[in-house]
């Protein structure tokens, strides 16, 4: 015997309620159309979603870098990086290379400061000193690794105006497109974030007349222990070089306690954080 729908006695039977359904139907679907374009999200909310995303807990990850112009390896590194979250929601960067030899020891510390122009210090392990460095330069290289300041402080410059341009896929994920305006060069950069996990998976600098001075993009993810996906391998291009660099992370810990010490200009060179319990 044929099964009917449970639904269809009662609105076979009351035609009025029907067509009071119809109406609420039509109210709750104007709603929510409505909502969803008052409620867009604007460029600057998107990012504010990326940082809470990306750097809602401190974390320390190793990372091996590669850099190659053609096929050839030009250059390789490998370092731990810390990131701690600071007050007023500022993020701190630590570098310590381990290898090359020439490199272990070499530190660096990039902290943002709220209302104020980042900072940045190096620790050389050959003198014993920590000397500041001047951040206004995007291009200036870290420790030989083919990465700049730039790549390092992705979210620490935050007051450019920033605006949607776009939704498109990128490399099968649903993205924002973002553009930030760079008003010394006339250029400016463009963020794919995808929309499900606010994860930035490529980053573009493009000058004035538009062409790519350096391309990000990440190649490879992975997923924590509780279910959150973060970028694993990374690739960033310059073309006018003929540069590839590519970064691995080779083991992360999410959601730990990191030293004051560690980012503490005076401290942070010499400090044994390895062996530091709390």
């Amino acid at each position: 015997m044929p099964c009917r729908d449970s639904r269809e006695a009662p609105i076979m039977a009351r035609p009025r309620r029907l067509g009071g359904l119809k109406r609420i139907s039509a109210i709750l679907i104007a709603s929510f159309l409505l909502g969803t374009n008052v409620h867009a999200m604007t460029a600057q909310e998107i990012l504010e979603q990326v940082d809470k995303q990306s750097f809602s807990n401190n974390f320390r990850v190793s990372l091996t870098l590669k850099a190659f112009k053609g096929n050839k390896i030009i250059s390789s590194h490998t370092l731990w990086l810390m990131i701690a979250k600071a007050r007023h929601g500022n993020v701190n960067y630590f570098l310590d290379f381990q290898e090359p030899k020439e490199s272990n020891g070499l530190r660096f510390l990039f902290l943002e400061q709220a209302g104020q122009e980042p900072t940045a210090y190096m620790y050389l392990p050959a003198t014993g000193k920590t000397m500041a460095l001047a951040v206004d330069d995007p291009a200036a290289d870290v420790g030989g690794t083919g990465l700049t300041t730039e790549d390092l402080q992705a979210f620490f410059s935050k007051a450019q105006p920033e605006k949607t341009v776009r939704e498109e896929p990128e490399d099968g994920r649903e993205c924002y497109v973002i553009k930030i305006p760079i008003p010394q060069s006339k250029g400016e950069r463009l963020l794919w974030v995808s929309k499900n996990s606010f994860l930035v998976l490529k980053d573009q600098q493009l000058d004035a007349q538009g062409n790519i001075l350096r391309s990000y993009n990440v190649t490879k993810f992975f997923k924590t222990l509780l279910g959150k996906e973060f970028p694993w391998e990374e690739e960033i291009t310059v073309p006018a070089k003929g540069v590839r660099i590519t970064v691995r992370q080779d083991s992360a810990v999410f959601g730990i306690e990191i030293p004051d010490e560690v980012t503490d200009p005076e401290k942070f060179g010499t400090f044994r954080w390895k062996g530091w319990t709390h």
